[in-house]
């Protein structure tokens, strides 16, 4: 059999099943609870985010998001860089919290001076939805970090590695560019 007669060789193969788009599932109700509602706005945005579109067309049934806008529209942005992240710091919005690339209470605990950690360059202003997954990626436990989670990973580490680890974590979720 000659090349031409067999199979053709497919030019691109998805690691996965191909996206089907579909949106998540939002209630028509607006849940009771804050966590039940914070769960729904973290699938829309990983959804928006995956896929693009309008907040609207997912809206359109659970009408009750659009108080969230102010949550969702900041997760959708793009990675930024490091100087972004610290200008913004000076810049407030809503919808976006101040983060500490090395967290505040473990390295005051760990005895680093207030001057190291309330350094400007320790700053960056992120959205906060995006902070709420970095908060909880820290105290999850990781392979990466020999089973611990990072935060106990970090625990008498040198400000160079909770640095490192903070950076990681911002590019991780997708709010610091590679």
């Amino acid at each position: 059999m000659s090349p031409s007669e067999g199979p053709a060789k497919p030019l691109m193969q998805l690691a996965g099943e191909p996206p089907t788009g579909d949106s998540p599932e939002v209630p028509e109700k607006r849940p009771p609870t804050a966590p039940e509602r914070h769960a729904v706005v973290k699938s829309v945005v990983r959804w928006l985010g995956r896929y693009g579109g309008a907040l609207g067309r997912i809206a359109e049934v659970g009408h009750w998001l659009y108080e969230y806008d102010d949550l969702i529209t900041p997760s959708l942005d793009p990675p930024k860089s490091i100087d972004e992240l610290h200008d913004g710091v000076s810049d407030p919005r809503g919808g976006y919290d101040i983060h500490h690339i090395v967290e505040k209470t473990p390295a005051a605990q760990e005895g680093y001076p207030p001057g190291m950690i309330e350094a400007r360059e320790n700053f960056v202003r992120i959205p906060r939805l995006k902070h709420w997954e970095i908060n909880g990626w820290y105290q999850t436990k990781n392979e990466i970090f020999e089973g611990l989670s990072p935060r106990d990973y970090l625990r008498d580490k040198s400000w160079e590695e909770r640095t490192r680890v903070g950076l990681y974590a911002l590019r991780k979720h997708g709010v610091l560019a590679p």
